[in-house]
């Protein structure tokens, strides 16, 4: 993956991620049954982390490449 592909879909993730995080709970990700509220927050956190290192690995080529 090029560098700005990486901090694109890097970007990408961690805002979806995000928004899954403010608007879960609001749009009743919290009120699932047992196992899948558990699973709902899981994937979203792994999204959100998977997205922020992807940004952060992108913005280190980019400066790294000055």
């Amino acid at each position: 993956m090029e560098t700005q592909q990486r901090l694109g879909a890097g970007a990408i993730l961690a805002v979806l991620g995000g928004l899954g995080m403010a608007l879960g709970p609001r749009l009743g990700a919290t009120s699932l049954s047992e196992p899948w509220s558990f699973i709902a927050g899981f994937v979203d956190g792994i999204v959100t982390g998977i997205g922020v290192v992807l940004a952060v690995s992108g913005l280190i080529q980019i400066r790294r490449a000055r």
